[in-house]
C-alpha cells in the first residue's frame, strides 16, 4: 500500500497528458473532467496519508546519490494539503478567468501537471528527489508564464528560466559537495551532518549558501527576485500560483528542507550561518516593501509585497528556534490563503473593468463591493493587525527574534508591517472613499460565482485562520519540536 504515496503525484501529470491528446466537445466538459481530477487528486492526497501501510517508498537507487525516494513526514503533509487546497480554489476561478485569455486547453494541461509536480516535492524523501522534481517545476511553469505568446512574454520567459537554471545549478553545486564530503541526503529530523570541526566549518559555509541562494532564487530573495514582478505578464491564476503557492513556497519549502532536514539547526548555528545570510533577508524584507510601496500597477504592487513578505518566512527559518519556524510555517501557510485571495480580487477588477492600476479604480468598492470586501480583509491580515491570522503568523516570528535576543529583527518586522500598511491601504481608501466628484458605473458589478465564490471561500478561511489559529498552529508546533 505504500505504492499511494505515488498516485497524488502521477495522476495529475498523466491527466495532463491525457489532456492534451483528448479534443473536448465543449468547455463546460473540459471544466467538469479538470475539477474532478483535481478534487480526485486531493481525495488521494488523503488516501495516502491514511492508508500507506508504510509512509516511503523507495522507486529507484542506482547509488547513494541516484535514489529517487519519497516519503510522507509532518511538514510533507502541511504543505501538500495547502497546495490542494489551494489547487482547488484556483481551478475553478480558472474556469471563468481564462475564458478572455485563450489557449485555455494548453493553461489547464500545464496548471494540472503542475500540481503532480509540486507534489512530487512534497513527498520527496531526499535531495536529489526533491531537485528532480525541483528542475521539472521549472519547466512545466515556463509555458504558464509565457501563455500570451506575446514579445513580452516570451522575454520574461527567457528571464524566469535564466534565474530558474541559475538556482538549479547552484543547488546541484551544493548537492556534489555534500556527496564528496559522504553526506546522506534522506531528510531526517534534526538533519544528517553530525558533527563540525575546524576542516569543515569552511566548507560547510560554503554549501550552505549554495544551498540558499539556489533555492533561495524561486524564493525570490534579493537581489535574484527580478524574475517574480516581471513574471506578472501571466495570467492572474498563473500570478496567484506563483506567488501563493508553486513556486516562490517551493523555494521555502526547500529551504525549509536543507536547513533542518540536511544541515540540522545545531549545524547551522555552529557555522554562524545567520551572519551570511541574514543581510540579504533583512534587505529582502525591506526593499520588497518599499518597492511596493512604488508601484502603481497593482499586480506588480502585490508582486513586490511577496518578496517581502517571503523575508519574514527565511528570516523564521535562519532564527533556529522553535517560536521562529512556528511563525515561518504558519505565515507560509497565512501568506499563501492572503495572497491568492489578493490576487484573485484584482484579477476580478481587471476581467470585470479592464482596470490595473491604482488610479484607475477610484470607487470600484461601490461597484465591486463583495469583491474588494475580501480584498480589504484580506490586506489587514497581511499587514498583521489583530485578530488575523497574519498577526498569529508575525506574532510568533517576533518572539523567535526576542529568544535570540535579536531585538533589531523585530524592528525590522515592524518597519515592514507599517510599509505594508502605507502600500495596501491607499488601495482600499481609494475603492471605497473615492470622493464627491466620483459618479458611479452602473454597468461593473462582482464577478461571476465561478470567480466570486472561491473569492469568498478563502476570505472566510482568512478570517477562520485568525479566530482558531490551532487548527493549524498546534500541527506546526509538533513540526518544530521533531527538528528542533
Amino acid at each position: 500500500m505504500n505504492t499511494l504515496i505515488l498516485f497524488p503525484v502521477l495522476f495529475p501529470i498523466t491527466a495532463a497528458v491525457a489532456f492534451n491528446l483528448i479534443t473536448f466537445k465543449t468547455r463546460a466538459s473540459r471544466n467538469i473532467v479538470t475539477a474532478s481530477v483535481i478534487i480526485v487528486n486531493f481525495l488521494l492526497v488523503l488516501l495516502a496519508f491514511r492508508f500507506a501501510a508504510i509512509p516511503e517508498l523507495q522507486l529507484v537507487k542506482t547509488n547513494s546519490i541516484l535514489d529517487i525516494y519519497f516519503k510522507v513526514d509532518k511538514l510533507g503533509i502541511l504543505f501538500s494539503l495547502l497546495v490542494s487546497l489551494l489547487w482547488i480554489c484556483t481551478a475553478f476561478y480558472s474556469f471563468e478567468y481564462m475564458k478572455h485569455e485563450g489557449r485555455e486547453k494548453s493553461f489547464f494541461t500545464f496548471f494540472t501537471a503542475t500540481l503532480g509536480v509540486t507534489l512530487g516535492i512534497a513527498f520527496a524523501g531526499n535531495l536529489f528527489t526533491m531537485y528532480l522534481f525541483y528542475e521539472f517545476l521549472t519547466l512545466v511553469t515556463f509555458p504558464l508564464v509565457i501563455h500570451s505568446g506575446s514579445e513580452e512574454a516570451m522575454q520574461v520567459g527567457r528571464k524566469y528560466l535564466k534565474y530558474s537554471f541559475f538556482g538549479a545549478a547552484l543547488v546541484l553545486a551544493g548537492i556534489a559537495l555534500l556527496y564528496m564530503s559522504g553526506s546522506n541526503f534522506s531528510f531526517t529530523g534534526y538533519g544528517v551532518i553530525n558533527t563540525v570541526d575546524v576542516k569543515s566549518r569552511g566548507l560547510l559555509i560554503f554549501t550552505y549558501c549554495l544551498f540558499f541562494v539556489g533555492f533561495g532564487v524561486k524564493a525570490a530573495v534579493v537581489p535574484l527576485h527580478a524574475w517574480l514582478p516581471s513574471a506578472m505578464v501571466a495570467p492572474t491564476p498563473v500570478s496567484s500560483l506563483l506567488h501563493a503557492v508553486a513556486v516562490v513556497k517551493v523555494g521555502i519549502f526547500a529551504l525549509t528542507r536543507v536547513t533542518y532536514y540536511i544541515f540540522g539547526a545545531q549545524v547551522i548555528k555552529t557555522i554562524d550561518s545567520i551572519y551570511f545570510v541574514g543581510p540579504l533577508v533583512v534587505f529582502t524584507i525591506l526593499l520588497g516593501s518599499i518597492l511596493a510601496y512604488h508601484q502603481d500597477n497593482l499586480k506588480k504592487r502585490l508582486a513586490y509585497s511577496t518578496i517581502s513578505q517571503l523575508g519574514y518566512i527565511i528570516l523564521g527559518l535562519i532564527l533556529l528556534n522553535r517560536d521562529s519556524l512556528t511563525g515561518a510555517l504558519m505565515h507560509l501557510v497565512n501568506h499563501a490563503v492572503i495572497k491568492i485571495t489578493l490576487f484573485f480580487c484584482v484579477g476580478a477588477v481587471m476581467y470585470m473593468t479592464g482596470k490595473k492600476t491604482i488610479q484607475e479604480i477610484k470607487g470600484i468598492g461601490k461597484e465591486m463591493p463583495i469583491t474588494m470586501g475580501c480584498f480589504s480583509i484580506a490586506a489587514i491580515s497581511l499587514i498583521g493587525i489583530p485578530p488575523t491570522n497574519g498577526f498569529v503568523s508575525k506574532w510568533y516570528l517576533a518572539l523567535g527574534g526576542l529568544h535570540e535576543n535579536r531585538a533589531i529583527f523585530v524592528i525590522i518586522l515592524l518597519t515592514s508591517a507599517l510599509l505594508t500598511a502605507a502600500y495596501l491601504i491607499p488601495i482600499i481608501i481609494t475603492a471605497f472613499f473615492p470622493g464627491e466628484d466620483y459618479r458611479p458605473s452602473v454597468s461593473r458589478r462582482d464577478p461571476p460565482a465561478n470567480m466570486l465564490v472561491p473569492i469568498v471561500i478563502l476570505t472566510a478561511v482568512v478570517v477562520l485562520l485568525g479566530l482558531f489559529p490551532n487548527l493549524v498552529l498546534n500541527f506546526i508546533k509538533v513540526i518544530a519540536v521533531e527538528v528542533i
